[in-house]
């Protein structure tokens, strides 16, 4: 009982003491009057009785308010104390909330997007003042399938979908969805939605298998190919050494430069295996590094020009700059017989782009449909493009072909204002 009644809210124990109290002390009142009163009179007189009638007053009035007032205060300030420390949790999770690089949204019973934190603004572009209040399917095109799939199962984790940012982009996301508990059915956040941005890394694992699959290629069409070649002429060159010494001769003189060609190809693919990581911050020291290692394995001069203005890019924007670098190099590696790269990299403020340019002073290449020179240059210009960006290769007349690239910097207004 004493439990319970611990346990009870602070208004509904003072609302039962409005009712307990009054009713004690009338009891308490009657008793004194019926029994304990008329015996002091009857046996010590009336003196004796009003003494002990005031005294009993003045004290058990006072006392009984004394201890109620106590007993309030002393509820009040714990109640105080535990209010205190939930806004103090609410604080701490609310700057987690906004700290954190994570789209956190929450949306009420109606769908409707009712907070908004600066990862959200981050990743889609939109401010809080813009989007809240908006449906969610402005964001999520299968809004209504993961709304199904959340009252079925009842959580929706690390569902992997594509999300439309305020200039139109797709964001991919993996989101997880829960349903948040309104005992009192008013008008709260009903719905938690956390969404990461994954593009970046899916463009990763779309690279790595692009990457995979030049490199099987090459192998197969390349270095196999050659070495099923050199083979055949080892076996010519046995059978002339003594007929025809000077056939002989010659033939070793190719497979010695088909050997050699050989390991300038295993090299350049090695290369290409090694995985190029960069955290926040670090991409144009890591992008000058990749250069100077594959120009020191391939005997190539390579110089990278890099603006001053060029600050920290999108995470999506370095990776496809650095792809464009990596594919271009290895043409121009394989296919243009150069030996000096010139690389320029600068941030264009009208429009807002990043504009990439690669020259070299070889033969020159080109894109030529999905034939085995231009397949990587061809997946390069559908990505750029896909991000709304130019790309372009052209012969210059002097020698050797321009790679120009630009990507227009998405979120950077939105993010200023």
């Amino acid at each position: 009982m004493l439990s319970n009644w611990r346990k009870s809210p602070l208004v509904e124990r003072i609302q039962l003491l409005r009712y307990i109290l009054p009713f004690t002390i009338a009891i308490v009142v009657i008793i004194y009057q019926l029994m304990i009163a008329r015996t002091l009179a009857d046996r010590y007189g009336h003196f004796v009785h009003y003494s002990v009638e005031i005294a009993f007053y003045s004290f058990f009035g006072p006392v009984v308010s004394w201890i109620t007032l106590v007993w309030i205060e002393k509820s009040i300030l714990e109640k105080e104390a535990l209010e205190n420390q939930v806004r103090t949790q609410t604080q701490q999770i609310a700057n987690l909330a906004s700290a954190s690089m994570d789209a956190i949204i929450s949306l009420d019973s109606h769908g409707r997007i009712v907070s908004w934190n600066r990862g959200a603004q981050r990743i889609f572009g939109y401010s809080a003042m813009e989007i809240n209040g908006q449906q969610v399917d402005r964001l999520l095109l299968d809004a209504s399938q993961l709304e199904e799939r959340l009252q079925r199962v009842g959580l929706v984790q690390n569902f992997e979908t594509k999300a439309l940012a305020h200039d139109g982009r797709s964001v991919m996301v993996a989101l997880t969805l829960s349903r948040l508990e309104d005992p009192n059915k008013i008008n709260v956040p009903s719905t938690l939605l956390i969404m990461r941005d994954i593009t970046a890394r899916k463009e990763r694992e779309a690279i790595l298998e692009e990457e995979r699959g030049r490199i099987s290629r090459d192998l197969h069409d390349g270095i196999a190919q050659t070495l099923y070649f050199l083979a055949l002429k080892a076996d010519m060159g046995h059978e002339q050494v003594i007929d025809e010494p000077e056939k002989a001769e010659e033939a070793l003189k190719e497979i010695g430069r088909e050997t050699r060609r050989v390991i300038h190809e295993v090299r350049r693919t090695i290369f290409a295996l090694q995985p190029l990581h960069w955290t926040e911050h670090d991409f144009l020291p890591a992008l000058r590094k990749f250069i100077e290692k594959f120009g020191a394995q391939l005997d190539l001069q390579i110089e990278l020009d890099v603006s001053e203005n060029i600050s920290q890019l999108p995470e999506q924007l370095e990776i496809t700059l650095f792809r464009v670098v990596q594919e271009s190099l290895n043409n121009i590696a394989k296919h243009a017989e150069a030996n000096q790269v010139k690389i320029h990299l600068k941030h264009n403020s009208t429009p807002l782009e990043v504009a990439l340019e690669i020259i070299d002073n070889g033969s020159g290449f080109e894109i030529e449909g999905n034939n085995r020179q231009g397949f990587g240059l061809e997946q390069m210009k559908r990505r750029v493009e896909a991000q709304g960006g130019i790309f372009n290769i052209e012969r210059q007349k002097s020698g050797g072909s321009v790679v120009t690239t630009s990507l227009p910097i998405p979120g950077e207004n939105h993010a200023e204002n």
